[in-house]
């Protein structure tokens, strides 16, 4: 027997790794995806993702990364008219629906709150950041049972390191905790 046929012989009787190497690759690249590795630059937050939580993506318009950043200053009125500007263009976004919730609350207009958080999550029903402040909205209303509905839902939707779980979860334990 030649060494190229004893070598084959040998080879044939060894287990393959292939299956190991490709349950390697298939853990590595979960656990990629899982730590926002593999994602795409603003792919969090897109009106067809799960999430909705980052606003200032280069690709997201004119109107949208404006509001967010009147968000961050603070000044919700001035963000409406922004957002305004973009359900006028793209009523179908979830994200500007969201937003919108999320102004109107922290202007004290919980009904338009509601409303806009409802129009986020119809058009997105995954919306975490929708899920998270709508929950937050019915804890500043009372609902805790609304509220602890909305994190079963996004328990549901996130993995591993979801921020808008954790965010809800801590609103919820604060709230148990100061009524």
């Amino acid at each position: 027997m030649t060494r190229f046929r004893r070598d084959q012989a040998r080879a044939a009787q060894r287990p393959s790794l292939l299956p190991w190497m490709l349950a390697a690759a298939a853990i590595m690249l979960t656990l990629a995806i899982a730590t926002g590795q593999a994602h795409a630059a603003g792919s969090d937050s897109g009106s067809s993702s799960d999430s909705g939580s980052s606003y200032d993506s280069p690709t997201m318009s004119k109107s949208m990364r404006k509001a967010a950043y009147l968000i961050k200053k603070e000044d919700y009125t001035a963000a409406l008219v922004q957002l305004e500007s973009e359900i006028a263009a793209d009523p179908d976004n979830a994200d500007a629906w969201n937003l919108t919730g999320f102004a109107s609350r922290k202007l004290g207009d919980y009904a338009r709150s509601e409303a806009a958080y409802d129009r986020a999550l119809a058009i997105n029903p995954k919306h975490k950041g929708a899920l998270e402040y709508k929950g937050e909205l019915y804890l500043t209303l009372g609902n805790l049972e609304g509220a602890e509905a909305l994190l079963a839902r996004l328990s549901k939707s996130c993995y591993f390191n979801c921020a808008e779980r954790k965010q809800l979860a801590a609103a919820i334990e604060a709230y148990k905790k100061a009524n």
